[in-house]
């Protein structure tokens, strides 16, 4: 019985590409577009004044 579990010992398969790489870090791109929604809706808002 061993003490790490079995998803953590897997050997991930990892995908070429820029398909790979947006799937490992679709966090990154989620917040980067957060934060561009977020100024546009800041723009809109009080653009007028700013």
């Amino acid at each position: 019985m061993s003490l790490i579990p079995v998803w953590m010992s897997e050997d991930r398969d990892e995908k070429p590409g820029i398909v790979g790489w947006l799937r490992e870090r679709m966090h990154i791109a989620i917040g980067i577009a957060g934060l561009f929604a977020w100024f546009a809706m800041l723009w809109l808002m009080f653009g007028d004044v700013l």
